[in-house]
């Protein structure tokens, strides 16, 4: 490769088009904006359908969403097959063709032109098949050092990406998730067909949370993956985008902070006075989110806040939570990670809670159903 990969990943809502956009704007690099979801889809189906356990492959629905893992019987061991696999699965040619299309779709939405190269996909395997995609990302900004994507909700496949390209670079979003799901709802209130479950924007917060201190710990990512803060990037644009170019061997650009001289007008749901990059968003959540929504974020992830630098607001109440949850479960918009039973995912809340005081042997499966790691728990346990 002439380039370095280069992956950043996050939630939606969370600032990932911001720095896509920021780091794109760098002469030396170039990230194309959600195009490959469908073959991370793909390629997780194929993990299930050839390396699971037959109970958990008939359990298994490949049309389901990104999971969040918690609470799910199946949870550690789908987790664990994602965390551990290589990207040599063979890839059925039959499913190309969709693929291609898929990734046409998406990525035209930002840019029509990358999109019509998409026909050039190619792989007999979903190495060579994300290999080819980060070529034609590449390609189409000769010259780069740096080629690459921002996807959401698949950070899970940040140890096999880092398999399959050693010089890879992977950036993951943090934001206050107060702020991710107010911006998740201004959004619906412009578009309804945008409207989604905040409680699975919860627990996929948490389990970026898990999964980066996770991968905090691992050698084989040291250098390679940090964390970056929403805030800090909105409110410190410049530092930030220094510190980006130290990581990336790159001499600063004064481009990566004229975001809109594209014709990008901002992705926030909230006003921003055409500005490009506007600090405003930040605590906006303080003035626009409902009190009962506050204490549910607070409640599902005040544990997991203790391992950023996010904090509760207020001391929740499970009466005030699960009414809320109740509620969400009426309204789930397009979709939602959660079992949908109500008595299941607000037992689960309960037992989380529950267990982060208890001093007793409690058994991995349990801990990790409810923390996805050991680790995270023992962290969490640190810091009170």
């Amino acid at each position: 490769m002439a380039y370095r990969p280069l992956f950043v990943f996050g939630l939606a809502r969370s600032g990932t088009n911001l720095l896509a956009r920021m780091l794109d704007r760098h002469p030396d690099v170039t990230v194309a904006l959600d195009p490959f979801l469908p073959l991370f889809r793909s390629l997780r189906n194929a993990l299930v359908a050839a390396r699971a356990t037959e109970a958990v492959r008939q359990r298994f629905a490949p049309s389901a969403p990104f999971q969040d893992y918690y609470f799910d019987p199946d949870g550690p061991a789908l987790l664990d097959l994602m965390l551990a696999a290589q990207a040599d699965m063979p890839l059925d040619q039959s499913e190309l063709a969709a693929l291609r299309r898929k990734a046409a779709e998406r990525a035209a939405l930002e840019s029509p032109a990358l999109g019509a190269r998409m026909d050039a996909l190619a792989g007999n395997d979903y190495g060579e098949l994300l290999r080819s995609g980060l070529d034609i990302v590449a390609d189409a900004k000769p010259g780069v050092r740096w080629a690459g994507c921002k996807e959401v909700w698949v950070l899970e496949f940040v140890p096999l990406l880092a398999r399959l390209f050693p010089e890879a670079r992977f950036f993951a979003v943090e934001r206050d998730p107060r702020a991710v799901v107010a911006s998740l709802l201004a959004m619906a209130e412009k578009d309804p067909t945008q409207a989604a479950h905040p409680p699975s924007y919860l627990r996929h917060w948490r389990k970026q949370v898990a999964l980066s201190h996770h991968f905090g710990r691992d050698p084989f990512l040291a250098g390679r993956f940090r964390s970056i803060s929403f805030e800090r990037l909105a409110t410190l644009p410049e530092d930030e985008a220094r510190r980006l170019c130290d990581d990336l061997d790159i001499d600063f650009h004064p481009e990566m902070l004229r975001l809109s001289a594209d014709g990008w007008k901002g992705n926030s749901s909230f006003d921003h006075g055409s500005k490009d990059i506007y600090s405003e968003t930040v605590d906006r959540w303080r003035q626009v989110l409902p009190a009962r929504l506050v204490q549910a974020a607070d409640y599902l992830c005040g544990p997991e806040m203790t391992l950023t630098p996010y904090r509760p607001a207020v001391e929740p109440r499970a009466e005030e939570v699960l009414a809320y949850l109740q509620e969400a479960g009426q309204q789930t918009g397009s979709w939602r990670s959660d079992s949908g039973d109500l008595l299941s995912d607000f037992g689960g809340e309960m037992v989380r809670r529950t267990i982060q005081g208890t001093s007793g042997k409690l058994s991995e499966e349990l801990v990790r159903r409810c923390y996805l790691f050991a680790e995270t728990l023992s962290a969490i346990r640190r810091t009170h």
